[in-house]
């Protein structure tokens, strides 16, 4: 009897594992999504935003390439930089990057919107971007809701 309760005291302090064998290690984490920010495409993002907020049209076209896709509820193809430059000068919003989501192909930011040339905006907003050869060959922001409002950037 006493060798019965010895053998289950040590079957608990080993945890049942009898082998010897360490213990393998719990499998790794997907890293939060900010740490996705600092990616090559969450760089290019906000290299991208850096360029429209301070009015570089021009720099900020060159992140497009020829016939990217631009969706904002109806899509059009931007056929050369001077269409991309048009597009970047025409949004009412400013934006800063809050997220971005890894989706193979594609990547998913998050923006948190603020005030622009358009006038005041607020809210996030998400765009699905795809990005070839370091430049945007999609634009698709996603359907607007009470906590996505307005157009990005």
């Amino acid at each position: 009897m006493r060798w019965l309760a010895l053998a289950v005291v040590l079957a608990l302090v080993t945890g049942c594992d009898d082998s010897g064998a360490p213990r393998p290690a719990p499998p790794p984490q997907p890293p939060p999504p900010q740490q996705g920010l600092r990616s090559p495409e969450g760089l290019m993002i906000r290299d991208w935003l850096m360029a429209v907020k301070h009015g570089d049209f021009g720099q900020a076209a060159t992140f497009f390439a020829p016939g990217a896709i631009i969706d904002q509820g109806r899509a059009f193809r931007l056929p050369n930089a001077a269409a991309a430059r048009i597009f970047n000068a025409g949004l009412p919003c400013s934006a800063d990057l809050i997220g971005l989501e890894d989706e193979g192909a594609k990547v998913l930011a998050t923006f948190r919107l603020t005030p622009g040339p358009g006038g005041p905006c607020r809210g996030r907003v998400q765009v699905r971007y795809t990005i070839v050869d370091g430049k945007f060959k999609e634009w698709r922001q996603l359907g607007t809701g009470e906590e996505l409002q307005g157009p990005v950037v």
